[in-house]
């Protein structure tokens, strides 16, 4: 048997393996790490959206002209990925129209493309219950209509 410095040659590659593991598993650590802290907070299947990720996405179908200030999310849950679906692809997207209502409610949801009909179905079965700060026309509440994209990822 090869002796290297007092230990035998595969007492040496052992420990040059989990070396390598160990350093494999900390470079892997740190870039997580480095991209939870880095990338913007994002929705996550069944969980509260977050206000910002839906006021970037969402484009109003009505007029500027139609209102002073635009309509507010204020709470509602992301959408849960097709359990169909999710047996045949990885990814898949939805846009979503929507009314947003005086009182804040969202009202009249259609589906406008999607990869399938199952992630439309989940977009707008999620935003059934998504609340709004409405869209104000002289400090009164008006109607708008609301477009919003949805992607699912597994």
């Amino acid at each position: 048997m090869l002796k290297a410095e007092g230990h035998s040659l595969k007492e040496s590659v052992m420990s040059q393996y989990l070396v390598d593991r160990g350093f494999a598993a900390l470079s892997l650590i740190t870039t997580l790490l480095l991209y939870a802290c880095s990338s913007p907070k994002l929705a996550v299947e069944g969980n509260p959206m977050p206000e910002k990720q839906v006021a970037t996405y969402m484009t109003s179908v009505t007029p500027s002209s139609a209102y002073d200030t635009p309509p507010k999310f204020l709470k509602g849950y992301a959408p849960f990925f097709p359990a169909r679906e999710s047996k045949r692809r990885h990814w898949g997207y939805a846009v979503v129209e929507f009314g947003v209502t005086a009182d804040g409610a969202t009202s009249d949801i259609r589906p406008i493309t999607a990869t399938a009909y199952p992630f439309a179905k989940e977009a707008m079965y999620a935003v059934q219950t998504w609340r709004f700060d409405p869209a104000r026309k002289h400090g009164q509440p008006v109607v708008v209509r609301i477009r919003i994209p949805f992607t699912f990822r597994s």
